[in-house]
């Protein structure tokens, strides 16, 4: 049998050796990465897909912070409403009290002092109440738009001692006590009515933001699914390529021996 110099078997042998040392060190790119795709290349088609899920997840994140922020909106207007509310219902004890015929025209001043109190405290509430630099209850905003795909606004009614019609009660005089108590009665009624609101939007933010969290955690899923590596089998495939260079290796080895052989032979 005669020994053969072969340079396109050597040939072929480096270029399986090339390519099995390629893909041990993408191999290795994707067992650091733990994904599956790390540039265009390794499949265009499924970046761009997880790309678009990304950004879409992204977005999604944005909008439930935007929501949020909508929610400790709502929930500090709602606190301001609350000491109002507590403020009137004590007008409202007062203006019954100061209403009683028998009392004396000191004791309705005593009466009316601690009411024109509480109405500057609700005015004071009404002006001071704010978010984040955004005023909530002085009427100087009305609609506050939280930059949703849905375009959701919190809605605030303002609430000052002007608005609720109060900042002009007397319970210095019995007639004026018997005056404040329909007043105070209809802005008692306008801060419910304004709590009650912010209560219904608060919840439907918080619903919109529990939507967006199912839909977050679907596009995750569903971009797992095209961009994570399956260790197992990569970790298969790295032995294989182990393997296959691990075999070139020694084919180069033998093919040189034998040229080497033949080289001898022919008294080179």
């Amino acid at each position: 049998m005669g020994l053969k110099i072969n340079g396109l078997q050597t040939g072929n042998i480096l270029r399986q050796s090339n390519e099995a040392t390629k893909n041990l060190l993408k191999g290795l790119e994707k067992l650091a990465s733990q994904e599956r795709i790390n540039r265009a290349s390794d499949d265009a088609a499924g970046l761009a897909i997880s790309e678009g899920l990304r950004s879409e997840i992204r977005a999604a994140q944005q909008e439930n912070e935007n929501l949020q922020s909508g929610v400790s909106l709502v929930q500090t207007a709602e606190g301001g409403l609350s000491a109002q509310q507590d403020a009137v219902g004590r007008l409202q004890e007062l203006a019954v009290q100061a209403s009683n015929g028998t009392l004396s025209d000191g004791q309705r001043a005593a009466l009316n002092a601690e009411a024109q109190q509480l109405v500057e405290q609700i005015d004071q509430t009404g002006s001071s109440t704010e978010f984040n630099g955004t005023q909530t209850l002085d009427g100087s905003v009305s609609n506050v738009d939280l930059g949703t795909s849905g375009s959701e606004q919190v809605n605030i009614e303002a609430s000052t001692a002007s608005s609720l019609g109060i900042d002009s009660i007397d319970l210095s005089t019995q007639a004026g006590a018997s005056a404040a108590i329909a007043s105070l009665e209809s802005a008692s009624t306008s801060i419910s009515e304004n709590r009650s609101s912010l209560g219904a939007q608060q919840a439907r933010f918080e619903r919109s933001i529990e939507n967006r969290e199912i839909s977050i955690v679907n596009d995750q899923e569903a971009d797992s699914r095209i961009r994570d590596l399956d260790v197992a089998r990569q970790s298969i495939e790295q032995s294989r390529n182990q393997i296959l260079q691990q075999a070139s290796y020694s084919a180069l080895n033998s093919s040189s021996l034998v040229g080497e052989t033949a080289l001898r032979l022919l008294g080179q």
